[in-house]
């Protein structure tokens, strides 16, 4: 069953880099301090890139709230090797190794 975050929630803010472009990320969290969204912005608005972002964000936001475990999503993506040492393939990927690797807030 989808757990629905609140209505108010604790959130963090940073700045990654991908593809020599800055992202700015905001995680939101349950009272419990789970990740339970992402939000990415970066590129110009009403672009074709914009769109495949923020949905991809909904979507691995989804992924969370039906309880799917970050690391688990990481796990799954794409790769630039052949080996899951490799970096991620994409920013969908860069944000999902985000969302596993962000400490629980109180």
């Amino acid at each position: 069953m989808r757990e629905k975050l609140p209505e108010r929630r604790h959130a963090v803010t940073e700045t990654i880099e991908w593809a020599s472009r800055r992202w700015h990320v905001q995680i939101g969290f349950y009272p419990d301090g789970r990740p339970g969204e992402i939000f990415a912005d970066g590129v110009k608005t009403g672009s074709s890139m914009e769109a495949l972002i923020d949905d991809a964000c909904v979507m691995l936001s989804l992924l969370l709230q039906w309880g799917c475990p970050p690391a688990d999503v990481y796990a799954h993506l794409a790769r630039e090797g052949n080996d899951t040492a490799s970096p991620a393939a994409s920013l969908i990927g860069v944000l999902a190794l985000k969302i596993a690797e962000v400490e629980p807030v109180d």
